[in-house]
């Protein structure tokens, strides 16, 4: 017969069932470790003397990263309450962040800015609760966004480009983004459409010579090759 289990196989219990609830807060130490790293090496950045467009960069990035990472931590700590109250307090946590952005930076203030309601946008995309014909707006709506975000960028870092093929090269990717995406993601065969015709606008936009043309083999071949891409991986 085996021994009845004595106080100290409840502490070795009770000791693992501890060490099992530590991990989770490893993982956020690391995450947490992570942060620390960016923030420091942007710092490290601005004392080297690179206080401008690099630093702003940087610290940009540190900012969205500890943003994403609360979003997620607060989310789980409040998905059990009510909906309305739950996606209250996700806004009100990165509008915070967002204005922390805006008040730290100069050029980027801005970009930083849209580049926050993209984030928001993508955040609610990638949340579990989100269904499907919700994730389908969403990611349009977080493509677009992240797009005029762009131009916005790319208009203080490169003043001299032209920042109008950003824009259409980003709308085509959103497109072809939600059209490649799974069918329970959001996925939409129709989304093909609107990828294909704002290529078409990318070339006309952008060409200079106006022989079009020559260009609608290629795009053809391309605008082909993504439907088959979509149809053989099954996603549709």
């Amino acid at each position: 017969m085996n021994p009845p289990p004595g106080p100290h196989a409840d502490d070795s219990q009770g000791g693992a069932a501890e060490e099992g609830r530590k991990h989770p807060n490893r993982a956020r130490r690391s995450r947490t470790g992570l942060l620390l790293i960016v923030i420091g090496a942007a710092f490290a950045v601005q004392q080297l003397g690179a206080s401008g467009l690099l630093f702003e960069l940087v610290w940009l990035a540190a900012i969205f990263t500890a943003a994403s990472w609360t979003w997620r931590l607060v989310e789980r700590r409040v998905s059990s309450g009510p909906r309305k109250t739950r996606d209250r307090t996700l806004a009100l946590v990165l509008g915070a962040f967002g204005l922390f952005a805006v008040f730290t930076l100069d050029r980027l203030a801005g970009p930083a800015l849209l580049g926050t309601v993209a984030l928001f946008f993508w955040l609610r995309y990638l949340s579990p609760s989100v269904t499907r014909g919700r994730a389908t707006g969403l990611a349009i709506v977080a493509g677009a966004v992240t797009t005029i975000a762009l131009v916005a960028g790319v208009s203080e870092v490169f003043p001299r480009w032209d920042s109008g093929a950003i824009f259409f090269l980003g709308m085509t990717a959103t497109f072809t983004f939600v059209y490649l995406l799974p069918r329970e993601r959001g996925g939409a065969r129709w989304a093909l459409w609107p990828a294909l015709a704002w290529a078409a606008l990318t070339l006309l936009v952008n060409d200079p010579t106006g022989q079009f043309t020559r260009w609608a083999l290629p795009l053809t071949l391309i605008g082909v090759g993504v439907a088959l891409l979509g149809y053989t991986r099954g996603r549709r």
